[in-house]
């Protein structure tokens, strides 16, 4: 994370004022931060205050800072070749919804998710746990998401993101969003009250995706706002965070790259500590609606994620080159033909950059430019020799490298990931 901000909190600055006049200072000085030029106000009032976000100078370095980093992020993905950065990008939707699921503390693996990946592809038509999830975040990586335009739109996203997860007791029973209150508990007290009744709700979503959108604001701080704002909301019993995150993710692929944007939940997962703090702060009555601190937090967690995937890009960047190298070997120990050995290339970038090895018949068939039944004939074949297996016989059927195979190339999963905490303050 960055160093914290030099701009204090309105409330640190009241507790330190020990004079009779704080509380006239207080509004003073609120009054200078809300009426400055480089101010961005929301119009949305928060119980008795305007939502706002102030410009120290920290904000604007390191907005500059992400934004310099992105260009970095976009040139190595370029860089990467189509299957290994088409692999990579699937891979971090896998750890996203991973990611954000965990946050919730509901489990799932990332097995799971590539399940439900697989199935977007088959004729399969059994309901896969986390599909609608899936289908969603792949939406934002084809660069086929809608955004919302309407409070309804966000009612369809969270129907999508809670498909098959909701129990009947939190089944939203307003006309869109829940009819009743809610409150937000941490161990021992309630730390927040969602909006209620459901009038306000509908117009706290209006002026969310007005901010998100509008031209007043910059792509990123709006995407940052209107995520405090979905979250102060709470529109829904349970599953307010796995939607928020996702609205968040999509905003956020406005301003930034993909990979970027898919990627902050494993930051946020490891960083709980910091993202909840900082909607504490924002909460605090004392700071009078002021996002000037969650919004540098939120920026600093952007920043670390990006430091993971300039990481991982480079790590994949250097195994590409070891894989071109195990590519010759095989070819020269086992002699095979052109399409026998894309297949095997093919499963070697899937094993090795993070989308967990296995591709469908369908998907393999595509890249090879052939039909399904000589495509199964090559990977019979290379069955036969040891080189692949099948890792799912039905629905649909997917072909993985073999563990000997495997060992014997030096085929493997890269160590890419900083460990938790090594680069941030």
């Amino acid at each position: 994370m960055e160093a914290q901000l030099e701009y204090r909190e309105l409330s640190k600055l009241y507790h330190a004022h020990a004079s009779t006049s704080r509380d006239s200072d207080l509004l003073a000085e609120l009054h200078v931060r809300l009426h400055s030029e480089s101010t961005f106000r929301t119009g949305y009032i928060a119980g008795n205050d305007e939502l706002f976000l102030a410009m120290p100078r920290e904000i604007t370095l390191l907005s500059e800072k992400i934004l310099r980093t992105e260009r970095k992020v976009s040139l190595r993905m370029q860089n990467m070749p189509g299957i290994a950065g088409g692999a990579i990008l699937r891979g971090l939707v896998l750890d996203e919804i991973v990611s954000s699921n965990e946050i919730e503390g509901v489990r799932s693996t990332k097995r799971e998710i590539k399940d439900a990946l697989n199935a977007m592809d088959s004729e399969d038509s059994a309901q896969r746990r986390f599909k609608e999830l899936t289908m969603l975040y792949m939406s934002i990586l084809d660069q086929t998401a809608k955004l919302p335009e309407e409070p309804a739109d966000i009612r369809a996203i969270y129907d999508q993101v809670m498909n098959g997860e909701l129990s009947r007791n939190d089944t939203p029973d307003g006309t869109l969003f829940r009819a009743h209150g809610v409150d937000i508990y941490n161990r021992v007290k309630v730390v927040h009250k969602g909006l209620e009744p459901e009038k306000k709700i509908y117009e706290a979503m209006a002026a969310m995706l007005a901010i998100a959108q509008s031209e007043e604001i910059p792509a990123l701080y709006g995407a940052i706002v209107s995520h405090y704002l979905f979250e102060y909301a709470h529109p829904f019993y349970d599953g307010n965070g796995r939607t928020g995150r996702y609205l968040l993710a999509l905003y956020l692929s406005i301003p930034l790259s993909m990979a970027t944007s898919l990627s902050l939940s494993r930051t946020i997962a490891e960083h709980k500590d910091v993202y909840y703090n900082a909607f504490s702060i924002a909460q605090d009555p004392l700071n009078h609606g002021e996002l000037t601190h969650f919004t540098y937090q939120l920026l600093g967690l952007i920043s670390d994620a990006q430091i993971d995937i300039l990481n991982r890009l480079e790590t994949a960047q250097r195994s590409y080159g070891r894989l071109t190298e195990a590519l010759d070997r095989i070819n020269s120990d086992l002699k095979l033909n052109a399409k026998k050995s894309s297949a095997v290339f093919m499963l070697m970038q899937y094993e090795t950059f993070g989308f967990l090895g296995d591709a469908p018949l369908a998907e393999i068939a595509r890249h090879l430019d052939i039909g399904q039944q000589m495509t199964r004939k090559y990977l019979s074949d290379l069955e036969r020799i040891g080189v692949v297996c099948r890792a799912r016989r039905r629905n649909p059927v997917t072909f993985m490298l073999t563990e000997s195979f495997k060992q014997e190339y030096g085929i493997k999963v890269p160590e890419w990931r900083i460990p938790a905490g090594q680069h941030l303050a």
